[in-house]
């Protein structure tokens, strides 16, 4: 029986993350979502149903493709394989219609994190066209918590998102946009001159923004702030999404690198 393409609107948020956690069986990081988690960590990110699609052989899903939306760009928020259907070249043959898709409805890119030791996926996203734009890395304080004599101070999200997204001339990785703090369930502290947001999907909190304004900056303000959130939160970790110019800071506030990295990787589409 062919595969056939099935848009994601068919389906229920409790059906898309089962199917996703059945494609995602075997991977070196399985993906295995509580639905509430799925809905809030994927429509925070900006998720659209519309684009995603599940490949169907039959009655049997064969693979799943999460896609975000922001704006002309989009992401591949999560895509992957059921393990009887690995090894076949499908990855080019699937995904490629759907970038175009996206291409002619006037998306102008796409964007996507891998395992940077996921060779196979690297080279999957190279013949579709996607190029290295930078490595993302993930952090995590020490356990116990620093001790600081600075305590944090917390603050409104939407106040700090509407400064964030006005301040910030930087392009920043997806999931360390602003505009993800909105829906997320979040909260946001202010420590001298260093904002900071840690998230609490799953009640477990993953920092996912520091900003100190560039005239503050070379002062300190921002490991002060790692230290002081390592304090509040201990053993505190960043998303896999931090780029290399900030490992300097979070060694100096005394946290480690994770042992997984990430490429970040962009297409152009149209």
């Amino acid at each position: 029986m062919p595969i056939t393409v099935v848009p994601a609107t068919r389906y229920s948020c409790e059906q898309l993350a089962a199917m996703l956690g059945d494609c995602f069986e075997g991977y070196s990081i399985p993906v295995s979502l509580p639905v509430p988690v799925f809905a809030q960590r994927f429509g925070a990110e900006g998720l659209s149903l519309v684009d995603s699609c599940v490949w169907m052989d039959g009655d049997n899903p064969v693979a799943v493709a999460i896609i975000t939306r922001r704006g002309a760009s989009s992401r591949l928020a999560a895509f992957a394989i059921r393990p009887a259907y690995r090894g076949k070249g499908l990855g080019k043959k699937l995904l490629a219609p759907l970038m175009a898709a996206l291409g002619n409805e006037g998306v102008e890119d796409m964007w996507l994190e891998v395992i940077s030791d996921n060779q196979p996926g690297v080279a999957l996203y190279k013949s579709l066209g996607f190029t290295l734009t930078q490595g993302v890395f993930g952090y995590q304080g020490m356990q116990p918590g620093q001790v600081t004599a600075r305590s944090l101070q917390e603050t409104a999200v939407m106040p700090l998102v509407r400064t964030l997204m006005s301040a910030s001339t930087e392009r920043l990785p997806w999931l360390m946009d602003p505009t993800t703090f909105i829906t997320l369930p979040c909260r946001a502290f202010v420590h001298q001159q260093a904002y900071a947001v840690v998230s609490f999907l799953a009640n477990k909190p993953q920092l996912r923004m520091l900003y100190v304004a560039p005239e503050w900056r070379q002062r300190g303000q921002g490991r002060e702030m790692l230290r002081a959130l390592n304090q509040q939160f201990p053993a505190l970790a960043t998303v896999v999404s931090v780029p290399e110019s900030f490992a300097t800071l979070f060694a100096s506030a005394g946290y480690m690198t994770m042992p997984v990295s990430q490429y970040e990787m962009r297409a152009v589409l149209r």
